[in-house]
């Protein structure tokens, strides 16, 4: 239920997990490693691992998530800690990554920011010492940050911990309101602790956050693929990409008008891309069939930008998949000339690579404009057109979309925490150890498309 509910505020991925101590037992629950099998929106008290408090597996199937290590201490140190929660708060995050305090602002939430604590020891908690520090850190925190990776709470049950972490997003939020206005007054820690007592014996805030929880819901690819599996050639396949779509739009990565997918046949000379219509709404209607030549074979009128995406499929034979998009944070950036640092962990590889651009604004449609783009692109992932958009190129429709939303995100995450002081950079074993734990695509494809038509809402609706 914590998990739908976080699910449904956006402020829990693949990455996060949660966890609790049986009563009167030495017996842990805990979420498994999320994947394309377990999803956090559609997860069942079926799939809650059960493991003793060594970690040793009594019950369930899956991997335990990493970091888990940071539970089990915390119970073993703290026996008033019944339950811990590890999520992505974005604002709260992205606060954590400038190396900004939070200031008490607002009454419920404030308890949450008093005792928050950053840990900055060098790569993820997996092993005894790393996992021993950060418990010890949480049982003498409300919460504890570690930047660009995550937020910890550990509660005397799983809804305290909850109720803890979505205030301190909350928190995150009004503080970042604060900037470019004068400074002003904090609420006293006194004032507040009366404030608690005062609420003590109310259960309001679980039955609101209870209230949120939409239930497990199934995913909506499967259902969408089967209506149109059987829809003419190659009815999966365009399934998958207008799902890729409406993922797209899901998470804000595009405008969602005169962005294209494109994916080869395994066909001789045969690619499709979809047509200029609205991401949200895109089937496979809507997706037509080219050559490389870029003539149009089939379906309805293709976009203009179709001869770029011909050329890549004629030239490099690797890619499988292309989407293009207007990146609002991705073609702002690009102009800027803002060098990305490694500060957090989403997209972390696609945003800190180099950037190859066509240096001018342009449809790339003439022939000696598609080749120097085409000369920018070379043999890598990404290119992008000054002041247009930026083309994912993938040997999977998977790795394509995720590299688009992911980039987006990346930087998203790098101008909010600019707006609370100067990102700090990940320690260089914290980067070896994520991308060593990194998720398939495939896992953040189902992730990102679980989105889709499912409800959404900010903590503060910031």
């Amino acid at each position: 239920m914590v998990c739908r509910i976080l699910a449904h505020h956006r402020m829990i991925d693949l990455w996060d997990h949660a966890s609790l101590r049986v009563p009167r037992s030495d017996v842990i629950a805990v979420t498994p490693r999320f994947s394309k099998t377990c999803l956090p929106r559609t997860i069942r008290a079926s799939d809650v691992l059960i493991t003793d408090l060594d970690g040793r597996l009594l019950e369930g199937c899956g991997g335990l998530p990493d970091q888990f290590a940071v539970d089990l201490e915390v119970y073993r140190a703290e026996p008033a800690r019944m339950a811990c929660l590890f999520a992505s708060p974005l604002t709260a995050m992205a606060a954590a990554i400038a190396g900004s305090e939070l200031k008490p602002l607002t009454h419920m939430e404030s308890s949450a920011g008093y005792g928050l604590s950053s840990w900055t020891m060098a790569g993820l908690a997996n092993d005894k010492e790393r996992s021993r520090s950060l418990a010890k850190q949480m049982c003498g925190s409300t919460a504890v940050n570690q930047p660009g990776v995550g937020v910890w709470t550990a509660g005397k049950d799983i809804f305290d911990a909850l109720v803890t972490m979505y205030h301190l997003e909350y928190l995150a939020q009004a503080n970042l309101v604060t900037t470019g206005l004068p400074a002003g007054d904090a609420i006293e820690r006194t004032d507040s602790d009366k404030l608690w007592g005062q609420f003590s014996g109310h259960h309001h805030a679980v039955e609101f956050l209870g209230s949120l929880d939409p239930g497990p819901l199934a995913h909506p690819y499967p259902a969408f693929r089967d209506t149109y599996a059987d829809d003419g050639a190659f009815g999966e396949l365009k399934a998958a990409i207008s799902f890729t779509c409406r993922a797209l739009w899901e998470r804000d990565t595009l405008v969602a008008f005169l962005e294209h997918v494109s994916h080869r046949l395994p066909l001789e000379n045969r690619f499709l891309i979809t047509a200029s219509r609205n991401f949200r709404d895109m089937a496979p209607a809507d997706i037509t069939l080219l050559d490389y030549e870029a003539n149009w074979l089939d379906g309805p009128r293709p976009p203009n930008f179709k001869w770029f995406h011909a050329q890549i499929m004629a030239e490099r034979r690797d890619v499988e998949a292309v989407v293009h998009t207007h990146d609002l944070y991705g073609r702002v950036y690009a102009l800027s000339g803002q060098r990305l640092a490694p500060t957090f962990r989403g997209g972390l590889n696609i945003a800190t690579r180099l950037l190859p651009n066509y240096p001018r604004c342009d449809l790339i449609v003439d022939s000696d404009v598609r080749r120097q783009t085409m000369d920018a692109l070379g043999d890598g992932h990404i290119v992008h057109e000054i002041g247009h958009g930026t083309d994912f190129v993938a040997a999977t429709l998977e790795q394509a979309t995720v590299d688009a939303i992911q980039r987006e995100a990346f930087l998203a995450t790098d101008h909010l925490s600019r707006r609370f002081g100067q990102p700090q950079t990940l320690h260089a074993e914290t980067i070896d150890d994520l991308r060593a734990a990194e998720f398939s695509s495939e896992d953040w494809w189902w992730f990102y498309t679980a989105e889709v038509g499912a409800p959404r809402r900010s903590v503060a609706g910031l």
